[in-house]
């Protein structure tokens, strides 16, 4: 269970340093890399067994790890254009939703234990997603494509890879969870490099030192959310996992953003905070 709690603060960890990002102007990409550089990092030089370039390569897990490390910062691009183009809030609530993918892959690929208590607990925590995140501005939308399509890519790109990290624990790993944590950010540091030279070269953007400091932290930060998500995945059936997490992560930023930052919550998202505790509490005892 430790495990498990320290995933989910970790991830809502994340979700304050990307509000102070934005407060203090810091620039996404640049910190991104930053993160990566840094998540890598730790677990390459925390791995206590030698270890090469080669055995990487060939470890069983290689393959999926490149998938993995594409989808983490493929879906960071789709989650920036969706908030831009579609709102953030429908954008958070199509991000968090997506917690259906890896829960149903687990009933259906991994013979997860489904009971009567477990599937009213995903409800309610499904319902409590919705509550939690739900804006007025949502209702407000005009509609267009954009509103559909990219928070639909959103919700296929984060339950894919919830996905895909359970396929990787389930079949893949041993005792070298560190050394595939780390070859998932180094896959994504190289896309994110590629992508921050190509804006070098077109004169996009300028180095700032701030924001290598600023991705650093969010890199420690990242690197707990995903080590401690595998360890998770370790003990808990997805279907018991996923829910729990993002109800957790939900509930925990919307406070957050109400105690720290100030943000207004609606009556329904104070029901949505209290629907995700009934959940959680439903599906731990279920």
């Amino acid at each position: 269970m430790l495990f498990l709690i320290a995933t989910t603060l970790f991830s809502t960890a994340i979700f304050i340093l990307f509000k102070l990002f934005k407060q203090h102007h810091i620039d996404n990409l640049q910190a991104i890399i930053a993160n990566y550089i840094v998540a890598s990092s730790i677990g390459y030089f925390a791995y206590e067994s030698q270890f090469t370039p080669i055995d990487i390569i060939q470890a069983p897990w290689f393959k999926l790890s490149i998938l993995i490390g594409a989808a983490f910062i493929g879906v960071f691009f789709l989650f920036a254009l969706s908030s831009q183009k579609a709102g953030i809030a429908i954008t958070a609530v199509s991000s968090k939703m997506s917690v259906v993918i890896p829960t149903a892959a687990g009933f259906l690929l991994f013979n997860e234990l489904l009971n009567p208590q477990k599937i009213i607990g995903i409800i309610l925590a499904l319902i409590a997603l919705y509550l939690a995140l739900y804006k007025k501005s949502i209702d407000k939308l005009p509609f267009n494509i954009r509103i559909i399509i990219l928070p639909l890519l959103i919700f296929v790109g984060t339950g894919v890879n919830d996905l895909l990290m359970k396929i990787a624990d389930y079949y893949y790993l041993q005792n070298d969870v560190l050394l595939l944590v780390s070859t998932i950010f180094a896959i994504a540091l190289i896309i994110g490099l590629s992508i921050l030279i190509f804006n070098l070269l077109r004169g996009k953007t300028k180095l700032s030192g701030r924001n290598f400091i600023a991705g650093a932290l969010l890199g420690l930060v990242n690197f707990g959310s995903t080590y401690f998500l595998f360890r998770s995945l370790e003990i808990f059936d997805s279907s018991y996992l996923f829910p729990i997490r993002n109800t957790g992560v939900v509930g925990l930023s919307a406070l957050t953003a109400f105690l720290i930052f100030g943000e207004k919550l609606e009556k329904i998202n104070w029901l949505g905070i209290i629907l995700a505790i009934i959940a959680i509490v439903t599906i731990t005892t279920g």
